[in-house]
């Protein structure tokens, strides 16, 4: 199964095999869901690893084995250049049995594809991932492109510093180049709002850690209603209602969700009281 044409579009997500402690850099999923068309596991690999291509065979089997997906599954490695890799015994056979794909990052030419660099973004020094992000979130304002690409821009920040908190990656990135994407004036504005008014009442410390939570729920409930259609009345009280501890949990579980089902078991299984 190869990669499918560039006319197809395609939604990243993060993505954590959290049983077996793989962490991957990324899914593609295709946009709108298709099974015919295979979900894209996305390995970014900046050092020399003599045992990669072991590991991604485990990671393979594994993702297979813990979300059943119904679409086939190819994996995408990215290189910064050809030298990293270190090839093993008749690759070309491996390659070809696990449906895998290779990218190098220095035969794409620098600022000539948004795609290549949002994909650079991922081996680049970390020196000079922020002024790189800061740049991309520029241009994909300039060029009107989709907002899932300011989504890849933060989470691959949020992966390359796992450190720092995602409210610390935004400032890092720049606050101001994210709010004027409608994406994040109406999730987190409208969060932002509530959390205003009621702090009015019930005090500032109180009114902002309410926005917090309902800007969080907004999101995801937002993420899951472009990832799954319609979401239940029961579904979305139950998400609206839950911690933000508990909405940051979620929200790293469902970047592993195939079905809308798998959302219902973890409500069911995750202590929500």
């Amino acid at each position: 199964m190869g990669l499918p044409s560039p006319s197809v579009t395609y939604q990243f997500q993060s993505l954590e095999l959290k049983e077996f402690s793989f962490r991957m850099d990324g899914l593609f999923v295709p946009s709108p869901p298709d099974v015919k068309l295979p979900l894209i596991l996305i390995e970014a690999q900046m050092q020399p690893d003599e045992r990669l291509y072991t590991r991604i065979q485990n990671e393979l089997s594994t993702y297979i084995h813990q979300y059943q997906p119904s679409n086939p599954v190819v994996v995408l490695v990215i290189y910064p250049e050809r030298t990293i890799e270190r090839v093993i015994a008749n690759l070309s056979n491996y390659l070809a049995y696990w449906g895998v794909h290779r990218i190098y990052l220095a035969e794409i030419p620098a600022q000539q594809s948004l795609g290549g660099d949002l994909l650079r973004l991922m081996v680049l020094p970390p020196a000079q991932v922020v002024a790189v992000g800061q740049d991309l979130l520029r241009r994909i304002r300039q060029d009107d492109a989709p907002e899932d690409y300011v989504e890849w821009v933060v989470e691959t920040l949020v992966r390359r510093f796992p450190q720092s908190a995602r409210s610390k990656i935004m400032e890092m990135l720049g606050l101001v180049e994210l709010k004027q994407t409608r994406f994040y004036q109406e999730v987190y504005g409208e969060g932002k709002a509530e959390g205003k008014a009621e702090g009015k009442v019930e005090g500032k410390a109180e009114g902002k850690a309410e926005g917090q939570q309902q800007g969080e729920a907004t999101l995801l409930l937002r993420q899951l209603s472009r990832k799954f259609g319609s979401l239940t009345p029961a579904q979305t009280q139950t998400i609206a209602s839950l911690p933000t501890t508990q909405l940051e949990s979620l929200g790293e579980a469902l970047l592993g969700f195939t079905v809308q089902g798998d959302l219902d078991d973890w409500l069911e299984s995750f202590p929500t009281g």
